[in-house]
């Protein structure tokens, strides 16, 4: 099993909020929260044998690393490697991106939305909001490498 000793560490000492899933549960679980609008952060810790700690999915409203990171300006999280591009044909300026966005990455200005290379992490929570298709993600060589979570696993 992939994991281990931390996941046996996590079923005996947490059995009430933990719980084995397969892949195809995992990524409904991240399909799903994907559409509801919430971020996937992978979360690591090198005491733990440079392992997965926990895969996140996180909502703007209650995630400390996202206020850390939008409020006080805190680099707790990396770039995807990708970044936020609006098609201006596409886009009406309706906001829903802007609203959406949980790194405040996004704004309207002039009738016109508009990426806040800085800010954009690449997490792709904008492509799903908007129904129009006026957002989509780009690879971006100057945001980094991509991390390859296949990789990773693969060679543990």
């Amino acid at each position: 099993m992939t994991g281990q000793p931390i996941v046996n560490f996590k079923l005996e000492h947490s059995p009430k909020t933990s719980r084995l899933i397969d892949k195809e549960e995992a990524l409904t679980i991240l399909e799903e929260e994907h559409r509801r609008g919430h971020i996937h952060s992978a979360w690591f810790k090198d005491v733990l044998l440079d392992r997965f700690v926990a895969i996140c999915n996180c909502c703007k409203c209650c995630c400390a690393g996202i206020e850390a990171m939008v409020k006080y300006d805190s680099s707790i999280m990396a770039s995807s490697g990708y970044v936020s591009q609006i098609n201006e044909e596409l886009c009406t300026a309706c906001e829903t991106c802007a609203e959406a966005c949980p790194f405040s990455a996004i704004s309207i200005n002039r009738g016109k939305a508009t990426i806040d290379w800085v800010k954009c992490l690449g997490c792709g929570v904008c492509t799903t909001q908007y129904p129009m298709g006026a957002i989509s993600l780009i690879r971006d060589e100057k945001k980094g490498i991509p991390m390859d979570v296949r990789m990773l696993s693969e060679s543990q």
